[in-house]
C-alpha cells in the first residue's frame, strides 16, 4: 500500500496535466481499473483546480498541498489550499436550482462528488480550506 505521499504544487494551471498523470499512475498502481482511472483523475483534478482558482486565487506563490494515502478498499486524497472557504456558510459547494443550475459555480464540486462518491470540505488545523476525497477500490 502507498501511504504518506505529499505533493506541493504552485497555483499554476501549467502543472495540472502533470498532477493528473501522477494521479492516474497512483490509481492504476492501487488497483483502479483502466476504465475507472479517468473518473478518478477527473474527480481529483476538479478539487485541485478549485483549490488553485478559488482557494489560492491563481497565485503561483500560494501552494496547493495534496496528501495521498492508499488503504485497504480506498484511496484518500486530501487537498489543502490557502483559502478559508466554509461550505456550510459560503455558497458554491452545491449547485442551485432553476437559473442557478446552469451556473458554473459549484459544478466542479458536483462532478467530483458524483464520480468519487465521497467528498467533504472543511478546514485544516491552520484554518485553511481542506477537501477530502475518497475513491473506493473494488
Amino acid at each position: 500500500m502507498l501511504k504518506g505521499i505529499v505533493l506541493k504544487i504552485p497555483s499554476d494551471d501549467t502543472v495540472v496535466e502533470s498532477v493528473q498523470t501522477f494521479v492516474e499512475k497512483i490509481g492504476i498502481a492501487s488497483g483502479v481499473s483502466e476504465e475507472d482511472v479517468t473518473g478518478l483523475s477527473i474527480s481529483v483534478m476538479e478539487v485541485v483546480k478549485n483549490a488553485i482558482e478559488h482557494g489560492n486565487g491563481g497565485d503561483p506563490r500560494k501552494l496547493v498541498t495534496i496528501y495521498i494515502d492508499v488503504y485497504s478498499g480506498r484511496i484518500q486524497f486530501i487537498v489543502d489550499d490557502c483559502g478559508s472557504w466554509q461550505p456550510e456558510v459560503d455558497l458554491g459547494h452545491e449547485p442551485g436550482e432553476g437559473d442557478a443550475l446552469i451556473s458554473s459555480r459549484g459544478r466542479g464540486v458536483l462532478i467530483a462528488r458524483n464520480l468519487a462518491r465521497w467528498l467533504d470540505y472543511g478546514l485544516n488545523p491552520e484554518g485553511k480550506t481542506r477537501a477530502t476525497l475518497i475513491w473506493p477500490l473494488s
